[in-house]
């Protein structure tokens, strides 16, 4: 009884600061979520992805679930009693003694690679390794108590209790009498029992709390869009505008650090620690549930049943020292800014995280509170901020400009030809740069040769905004995507009247009103785009805000067009080896990685030599985030590294979808001294050559 008591208080402590944080809405998609538990859980398909301390873990959470009904059978035994279908059951025996034993293998895989291989991403700065070796100690005692109970259980029956394990170590014990084996029996039975509840006493306490948390935290894990980051609804009444306080995160937010298991697989693929940045994205997930712990007392406050009991600090089974190690703020803090600053937003730590952690949203925000509250944002991007604002692009250039790229060829502007089937949204790169309007140029040459009738927006268009929403400045991005929204409604793009109920009520309303007075007419029409984070933003953030469109990136436009033979290639046309480089905003924000394959594959006869990492597991070209804008100063470069993975492939040609990866790869190929081996090419740019050959 003890033990549940002080299981209770634990586990009522951690769910009231979860209660504490802010509200949030994980209640829909309540088929997806039911899956996702049997799949994810119960099934383990997130650390069965990385086998060997995967099966090992499968079949220690599978062993552990089987022990309890063990566990049950034998405190009702006590009693004379038994779980139904499985008190007598040799098959439940059977079972329950091979996964003993599979959990003894998977405990020898655990202590290898904890005590001898030591992999770094196992590592954490907030605490020392024994936490994991107590745990592997608690499961072992578990587990060596439940076979001496079988045996001596089986030696005092005279072997009408029998089970696998009770009848293989009956012989290895000696012939004690029998009165010897029913005290031997108590005894262990006892000692089960008392791991057993000091597990249960001790779990909650460490970082085993996962074992506990996980199952909730997958239940409840995000079903918006994968690109979209949470809106900052009201921002004109707000009197904080991110996170600078741990108490400031969602629950959901909070309980990542609960559900974390500490696995370090996001710090492996992480591709600003991979080249030397002080970015550890399980010690962001841990810094704030160290946040939580060390604040828990103020956060709970002075009338909680906790602090009246003495036990509301959540961090008092820590030393002195480490209190006073931690005990600092949340954000500069147990977090540092130059952590914060070089994220890529990638979202690779995300997608092999096998427990639905979520580390992007986190980062953002902590990012918005330095940038809006505290203006403290690397010095880089405030001629970036200041050039969004005044003239709608990254630059100080006159958003008038924005179409003379397209001035000899013959593009309609939409206000033009306002019926246009297709708006190709240029995108800033594509209008300004002069690297990537050679791709702008590519991709009208290609829907000119489709017969496509489309048009631009010219000096309509503004920057959409998604620099300034990665680097934290949501008021910026909004203003932006409120601006493109009215230009867009107004030429009849919506595809709804009404809005997604995420955004601010009257922000979307106004919209609205827009879409509904001046849409001009109810044909199908769509948006593309070369450019990932306009694809992604106009896509995937823009509904928040009342802006919903049908938007298709370039390279999934062009394999549609030839689908429906609307655009027809010389098939192996380029006879150069290629590799292609999915970028993030496109491959793992919007799970595309067939149609530019496909498209490649038509190409080139010799089709797409993969890099090593590639699909949802590419490395970043180091240019997301806002990153493209600011200085890499620590460490490996980021685009250089992913170049070299490149060279490795002996490819001529790294074929991109996204004008931020060509500019990050262009100047990795100088960086390498490559240029004489490697050229950067947009796929619209290889098609619009074999265009021009026929």
């Amino acid at each position: 009884m003890a033990a549940l008591v002080l299981f209770g208080i634990r586990a009522g402590k951690l769910i009231t600061l979860l209660q504490k944080a802010r509200p949030e809405n994980r209640t829909d998609h309540m088929n997806d979520r039911v899956g996702a538990f049997f799949k994810v859980v119960l099934g383990q398909s997130g650390v069965l992805r990385d086998p060997i301390p995967g099966i090992a873990h499968f079949f220690t959470f599978w062993g552990f679930i089987l022990i309890q009904f063990g566990l049950l059978n034998l405190i009702l035994g006590s009693f004379n009693g038994s779980l139904p279908f499985l008190g007598d059951n040799r098959i439940f025996a059977i079972v329950l003694d091979v996964f003993v034993v599979l959990v003894m293998f998977a405990l020898i895989v655990f202590a290898i690679r904890r005590g001898i291989v030591r992999p770094k991403q196992l590592n954490s700065s907030l605490h020392g390794p024994w936490d994991g070796f107590i745990i592997l100690g608690l499961i072992l005692l578990v587990i060596l108590t439940l076979a001496l109970v079988e045996s001596f259980e089986y030696a005092a029956s005279n072997g009408a209790a029998w089970t696998p394990i009770g009848a293989f170590l009956y012989p290895l014990l000696g012939h004690a009498s029998q009165g010897t084996n029913v005290i031997a029996y108590r005894t262990f039975w006892w000692l089960h029992m008392l791991t057993v509840l000091g597990f249960l006493i001790y779990l909650p306490r460490s970082k085993h709390l996962h074992l506990m948390a996980t199952p909730f935290n997958v239940f409840f894990r995000s079903y918006r869009p994968k690109g979209e980051l949470p809106l900052i609804e009201n921002l004109e009444d707000r009197e904080d505008y991110g996170v600078s306080k741990v108490e400031q995160f969602t629950w959901k937010q909070l309980l990542d650090g609960y559900a974390c298991t500490e696995c370090g697989r996001c710090n492996t693929v992480c591709p600003a620690l991979n080249t030397g940045k002080p970015l550890y994205p399980k010690e962001i997930i841990l810094g704030v549930k160290e946040a939580l712990f060390v604040r828990s007392g103020e956060i709970l406050g002075q009338d909680s049943i906790y602090n009246r009991l003495g036990v509301a600090g959540i961090s008092a089974d820590k030393t002195p020292e480490e209190k006073e190690d931690h005990h600092e703020p949340l954000v500069g803090g147990i977090i540092s800014k130059e952590a914060l600053w070089s994220c890529t937003t990638c979202m690779a730590c995300m997608e092999i995280c096998p427990v639905s952690i979520e580390h992007v949203p986190k980062i953002v925000d902590m990012r918005r509170s330095l940038v809006m509250e505290e203006s403290d944002f690397p010095q880089e991007v405030t001629s970036l901020f200041n050039n969004i604002e005044r003239n709608g692009n990254p630059w100080e250039i006159s958003n008038d400009k924005r179409a003379e790229w397209a001035a000899d060829l013959d593009i309609p502007l939409l206000g033009e030809n306002p019926e246009a089937e297709v708006l190709y949204w240029v995108g800033c790169m594509g209008s300004f740069d002069r690297r990537n309007q050679q791709v702008a140029t590519s991709v009208a040459k290609v829907l000119k040769a489709a017969n496509v009738d489309f048009a631009i927006l010219g000096p309509e268009e503004s920057c959409t905004g998604d620099p300034a929403r990665r680097i934290g400045n949501e008021y910026l991005w909004q203003m932006q995507a409120m601006q493109n929204i009215e230009t867009l409604n107004g030429y009849g793009f919506n595809t709804k009247a009404t809005s997604n109920g995420d955004g601010d009520k009257e922000q979307t309303e106004a919209a609205t009103a827009v879409a509904t007075a001046t849409a001009l007419t109810n044909k199908h029409r769509t948006i593309i785009t070369a450019c990932p984070h306009c694809f992604n933003t106009i896509k995937n953030e823009y509904p928040q805000l009342g802006g919903n469109y049908e938007v298709v990136h370039h390279t999934v436009f062009i394999d549609s067009l030839m689908a429906e033979e609307k655009l027809k290639l010389l098939e192996g046309f380029d006879k150069r080896k290629l590799t292609y480089h999915d970028p993030c905003y496109v491959g793992r924000y919007n799970d595309t990685y067939d149609e530019p394959r496909r498209v490649l594959t038509v190409l080139n006869s010799n089709g797409v030599t993969e890099m090593q990492r590639n699909r949802n597991k590419s490395f970043c070209c180091g240019g997301g985030g806002g990153r493209v804008w600011m200085e890499e100063k620590v460490g490996k470069r980021v685009n250089q590294t992913r170049v070299n993975e490149a060279l490795e492939t002996n490819a001529e040609v790294l074929a991109a979808g996204c004008p931020f990866c060509i500019t990050m790869f262009e100047d990795g190929v100088k960086g390498v001294e490559a240029e004489e081996k490697m050229k950067v090419e947009d796929i619209s740019e290889i098609i619009a050559r074999a265009i021009e050959t026929k």
